[in-house]
């Protein structure tokens, strides 16, 4: 899954920063307080809390699990890596609902602490000059950066591992001592062993109420038999063998899913060598953490390391750490190794050749679609669609957005210049193709391999709407869904579409499902509006933008003609959600096999937008 349900809001997290401002303490006196809590804490108890909270993070909005928590996901993992920083544990108690509610309160005063030391680095005040302008960009790119999950699915993340590592296979085997298809496997057997337990916890309560609803006399006849036994009080009546598995799913901890004992996980058909190293890769290395000071700003080890051993047993979340795990940390590895020099540039063509494919996939045959040709016989761009008398420029850059600093006018600097490498540079050489085309004359497209070689002859007369497209590796966050904050363009040019590939994915997934034929003239449509929104969007996700089109159409074409800021809703990207519960379309789409039997759940189809005035920082002060 996405996991929608942990898409940031901004409007919240400002809210709350603002009414931190006036008084916070240091993120030492805060984290003592938090160990004080931690250390009582009885393991198992602790992390089968600490799983429900991953498992149970599509039920956000509900729960009063997650009342005091704006970035749960995060938050979680952070917590995992603090109580096992803990020197000494007294392990003498569970988890309880009046302890988790005050380490949740503590979790988001460690949260917005940071965010007020970047927000306001100046003793709590502003400069009040053109720091702030760059305080108002890293402000927002700091909080998305560090309170968002990976927001991609499970299939995209292993589409990327066979993309880009397959390749690689031998270097693995030789660093990890496993293949990459045995790590694959392993992980897919431990996400068996989760949605099996999840069903066999769930099944019971959803079967015995789906039958009682559908049939509110066979309810009748069972409680009258109960009263015929003696047993008046309703709450004995769960006790009864005809309610016993209902008992159960109500009884059980969501979070006991993901625990499995070793015989379990290790009963896949794998050698048994690999799969002594595959446990090592991805097991918690607890005494990495003992006595650290953990930052919650930094790189949490619970989240490349995800599973955890504990009396014998052990715990993983869900598949899509594992898989965001092995690609992330075998990515980094032959990024950093001299021997695989070429890796960045096999990886970069892969890239190419993904964004090529999804264009394909989604425009009909009859789209004149040219990968790697060139206008001028010199500069060589990466995609042209021509569909109708539209064309689509697309520029493709894999280039990795950095983690900010916490000193917001450096993280400004860094910020701005992983922008320029990615963003700008795509848009200008988009712009010089928009300079080619709107200079009233017939243009040849040349394959960029052979200048000579004219793939295609555009008549200047056959030109029409002209739109750029920058598609990135990796997700920038508010400064990618809104340019105006960082973009350089000549005044009378419009701005391009900058979006993650991933989003761009499940956008064209979920618009072809929708709208069938149709999918092709509403993406038109929907740049234009798109680009509209520009300066005037307050936002951390693109599908929560794509969402909010897809639902409310109207509303999204409404309020791009407005003159006004607006922050998204996140729950407008759980039309995404929501279609992959049934299936949203990708070629390798796990568990496809039972989604055709699933039900599609409800989701927000109608939104209320915050509609805001005046600069980001002084709007909330």
């Amino acid at each position: 899954m996405k996991n929608v349900g942990d898409n940031y809001n901004f409007l919240d997290a400002y809210l709350k920063m603002m009414a931190a401002k006036e008084y916070h303490r240091t993120i030492e006196e805060i984290v003592y307080d938090l160990k004080k809590e931690l250390v009582p804490v009885n393991e198992e108890s602790f992390l089968i809390h600490a799983m429900r909270l991953i498992i149970e993070l599509d039920a956000k909005k509900d729960s009063p699990l997650y009342i005091h928590l704006q970035s749960p996901m995060r938050q979680t993992l952070y917590l995992i890596d603090v109580y096992y920083s803990i020197d000494m544990r007294e392990a003498s108690v569970d988890m309880d609902g009046e302890r988790w509610e005050r380490i949740a309160i503590l979790l988001d005063e460690i949260e917005m602490t940071y965010f007020v030391n970047v927000g306001f680095p100046n003793d709590g005040d502003l400069y009040h000059d053109e720091r702030d302008e760059k305080i108002e960009v890293s402000l927002p790119t700091f909080m998305g950066y560090f309170s968002n999950a990976v927001l991609s699915y499970e299939e995209q993340t292993l589409d990327r591992i066979v993309r880009y590592l397959k390749p690689y296979d031998e270097y693995v085997k030789s660093r990890c001592g496993f293949g990459l298809d045995e790590a694959v496997k392993f992980i897919l057997h431990v996400r068996e062993l989760n949605n099996g337990k999840l069903n066999s916890i769930c099944q019971p309560f959803a079967d015995n109420l789906r039958f009682y609803s559908a049939h509110p006399e066979e309810w009748c006849k069972l409680t009258q038999k109960f009263k015929e036994r003696g047993l008046d009080d309703p709450r004995d009546w769960w006790y009864q063998p005809e309610l016993r598995g209902m008992l159960d799913s109500l009884t059980t901890n969501p979070g006991e899913v993901a625990v499995h004992e070793s015989k379990e996980l290790m009963n896949v058909d794998i050698a048994a060598e690999s799969l002594c190293q595959i446990l090592k890769f991805f097991s918690y290395d607890k005494d990495s953490q003992k006595g650290k000071t953990i930052y919650y700003a930094g790189k949490h080890h619970s989240e490349s390391n995800p599973l955890i051993s504990v009396s014998g047993k052990y715990v993983c979340p869900c598949s899509k750490f594992l898989f965001e795990g092995l690609f992330f940390r075998l990515d980094d590895m032959l990024i950093k190794d001299g021997s695989t020099k070429k890796y960045k540039q096999n990886k970069d063509f892969a890239f190419e050749k993904k964004v090529a494919e999804v264009f394909r996939t989604f425009f009909p045959e009859k789209a004149k679609i040219f990968a790697n040709y060139s206008l001028d016989g010199i500069a060589e761009n990466d995609l042209l669609i021509i569909i109708g008398n539209t064309c689509i420029i697309v520029e493709i850059k894999d280039c990795k957005f950095r983690e900010p600093f916490r000193d917001p006018l450096k993280a400004y600097d860094r910020i701005k210049r992983d922008y320029q490498n990615a963003i700008q540079l795509g848009y200008d050489q988009c712009r010089r193709v928009e300079k080619v085309l709107l200079d009233g004359k017939d243009v040849d497209i040349l394959d960029a391999d052979d200048k000579k070689k004219v793939l295609y002859h555009l008549k200047n007369g056959n030109i029409g709407e002209i739109w750029s497209i920058v598609v990135t590796d990796f997700k920038y966050g508010t400064i990618q869904t809104n340019l105006g904050n960082l973009l350089e363009k000549d005044e009378e040019a419009l701005y391009p579409w900058s979006v993650c590939i991933d989003d761009l994915e499940a956008f064209f997934l979920l618009m072809k499902k929708i709208l069938k034929g149709i999918a092709p003239s509403r993406f038109l449509e929907f740049l234009d509006y798109r680009e509209r929104l520009q300066e005037h969007i307050v936002c951390g996700d693109e599908l929560e933008i794509c969402g909010w089109y897809l639902n409310d159409r109207e509303q999204f074409k409404e309020y791009a003609d407005k003159d006004t800021m607006i922050s998204t809703d996140c729950n407008m990207g759980a039309i995404f959600d929501a279609y992959y519960h049934i299936g949203l379309g990708f070629k390798n789409e796990l568990d496809l096999e039972y989604k055709k039997y699933y039900k599609m759940p409800n989701y927000p189809r109608s939104f209320e937008l915050n509609e805001l005035n005046g600069d980001i920082i002084e709007r909330w002060e």
